[in-house]
């Protein structure tokens, strides 16, 4: 793991993953489960998840609810935001949680492109052990209208501009660092993850899923790994963040 700063006055330590399962083609959903499970996240991301689809080429994932499995797999919680209908279901994003949530919302982001795929926010409110709330978030933008792309990335900046909670956001960003999307994103928002790429599994060269908390002086990243698995075509990305106490 790569240390990337010292935890200080800290109130709750968190570890969080996000994790493209690129609709779940290169492993099985048991292998993704005990994966996860493996790190023991508090909070998991999940991008590409389908449920009750019929793929020709991944055959052995059809009429599967990839969520429910995985929550099973990983001993989580898991909530699922469908984006479209597809192939005979649907498929879209979610999260998996070891802590109690108090409500879940499924957003659709701006769509300025018709053509391009609709995407999604899937976010909830969570109880943590002190009983203070956050809010956890995954998203998945668009890969291929950069401005698609940007009316996104805007429309995550307004909507937790006034949000009086804490906030993680993590996912795939569809962009890269030096990307206009994140650098204006991570003028507010903490990055928590490393400098090392995240896809492709084959030929490692771009980073390009994230996760992110708001407000940065509220967050303080401790430690960021890639894994380094071939069970997707991105290597799912785990960090350790301490929210600073304030009282």
């Amino acid at each position: 793991m790569a240390l990337l700063a010292n935890a200080g006055n800290q109130c709750d330590t968190l570890t969080v993953m996000t994790f493209n399962l690129h609709a779940g083609h290169d492993a099985s959903l048991t292998q993704i489960g005990l994966l996860i499970k493996q790190y023991q996240p508090d909070f998991v991301a999940l991008q590409e998840v389908d449920q009750y689809t019929h793929r020709a080429n991944s055959r052995h994932q059809n009429n599967r609810d990839f969520i429910t499995e995985l929550a099973y797999f990983s001993g989580m919680q898991g909530l699922f935001g469908p984006t479209i209908e597809f192939s005979g279901g649907h498929y879209g994003i979610g999260l998996l949680t070891r802590h109690q949530f108090v409500d879940v919302r499924n957003i659709k982001l701006p769509h300025p492109e018709p053509s391009m795929e609709q995407r999604g926010l899937l976010e909830g409110r969570f109880i943590l052990p002190d009983g203070d709330t956050i809010m956890v978030a995954c998203t998945h933008f668009e890969a291929f209208d950069a401005v698609s792309r940007q009316a996104q990335g805007q429309f995550v900046e307004e909507h937790y501009a006034h949000v009086p909670y804490p906030v993680i956001l993590a996912g795939d960003f569809n962009a890269s660092p030096t990307d206009a999307v994140i650098q204006r994103l991570t003028g507010q928002w903490l990055d928590c993850t490393g400098d090392s790429p995240t896809f492709s599994v084959k030929q490692p060269s771009q980073k390009i899923d994230y996760i992110l908390a708001r407000p940065k002086q509220c967050w303080q990243a401790v430690e960021s790994q890639v894994i380094p698995v071939a069970v997707s075509d991105h290597f799912p990305v785990i960090a350790t963040i301490v929210r600073q106490s304030h009282k």
